[in-house]
């Protein structure tokens, strides 16, 4: 009814609001579940007749994909964040594993569960003890 009522405005009047442009929203499928599209009107002349066609395109997909490259983007900023350059470079080359030998020099990057949290209320002298008495143990 609405959809019908734009129409009739603007075969009346001339003033489009919707025709020949597009908008994404949710759609919902007949299962009831929601999906991200675009939606477009378009208004065509055949044959001395006006017609009006309406168009619908699920952006899932692209969606996905978009979501995928700012989580990429995030976790290379964070490594960037953290590491020197070139160590950045080689763990997004090869995560497996960086060990590279220098003599009298042990340099190791690890992943600690909660280590900011905890460390945050700590002094540096009993950060490096805490850390020493964790790695003594291997």
């Amino acid at each position: 009814k609405k959809h019908d009522l734009y129409l009739q405005r603007y075969c009346r009047t001339g003033h489009k609001k919707m025709i020949g442009k597009q908008r994404e929203l949710e759609a919902r499928k007949k299962d009831g579940s929601l999906f991200p599209c675009t939606i477009g009107l378009t208004e065509v002349h055949h044959m001395g007749s006006r017609k009006f066609v309406g168009f619908i395109k699920d952006v899932t997909v692209q969606k996905s994909l978009l979501i995928a490259e700012a989580e990429r983007q995030a976790s290379d900023n964070l490594l960037h964040n953290i590491l020197p350059e070139h160590i950045a470079h080689r763990l997004k080359q090869d995560p497996s594993h960086i060990a590279d030998h220098y003599d009298n020099t042990t340099i190791l990057f690890a992943d600690i569960v909660g280590f900011t949290d905890k460390t945050s209320r700590m002094s540096p002298h009993d950060i490096v003890s805490m850390l020493n008495d964790l790695f003594s143990r291997f």
